[in-house]
């Protein structure tokens, strides 16, 4: 992180089971510094020192076309050096990214380092862990379901650990 600039995301936080929940604390550096088990939607994002009223009130516009959505998780997958679940249906999240970034071009997910972004719930990423036995131990904890009803905007403190800045209500209210 540059002095002074501290970085924020937007994400759809999703509860864990417990035995989940574990291998985070444990092995994932990301659970450490209080980032909640989360599906990323746009990584990096404004800085936080810029998000300011009228970013809010375009991101709660394009929440607010997107309904709340059910989705499941029932699969563990693998990329090299991270063990993550695989959420289904991936493309509400794949949706929400496109619009975000639409609105928001200059903060490509992921910095533009993927030509395809899967949508995915990081258990952990490491070189050290070992990833093998993480999997087989969030396989046993799957599958579960959740009730997808809002983003969130993180952002990271200058102590290093995240917070929650805004939480924006998927959908228009009745």
């Amino acid at each position: 992180m540059p002095d002074g600039v501290s970085e924020s995301a937007v994400v759809v936080r999703v509860p864990v089971p417990p035995a989940v929940e574990r291998l985070r604390r444990r092995w994932d550096r990301a659970a450490r510094w209080a980032v909640p088990a989360h599906v990323t939607v746009l990584y990096p994002f404004v800085p936080a020192g810029d998000l300011d009223a009228s970013v809010r009130h375009s991101l709660a516009g394009i929440a607010a076309e997107h309904r709340p959505f059910d989705v499941r998780f029932e699969r563990v997958g693998r990329f090299p050096t991270v063990v993550y679940l695989a959420p289904d249906p991936p493309e509400p999240f794949n949706r929400l990214t496109e619009a975000i970034h639409s609105r928001f071009p200059d903060f490509p997910p992921y910095e533009g380092a993927f030509e395809v972004v899967i949508p995915h719930l990081t258990i952990v990423e490491s070189t050290e862990a070992p990833l093998d036995e993480i999997a087989t131990v969030a396989k046993a904890a799957l599958p579960f379901r959740h009730h997808v009803t809002r983003l969130e905007v993180l952002v990271q403190g200058q102590d290093g650990r995240w917070l929650t800045r805004w939480r924006l209500r998927l959908g228009r209210e009745p």
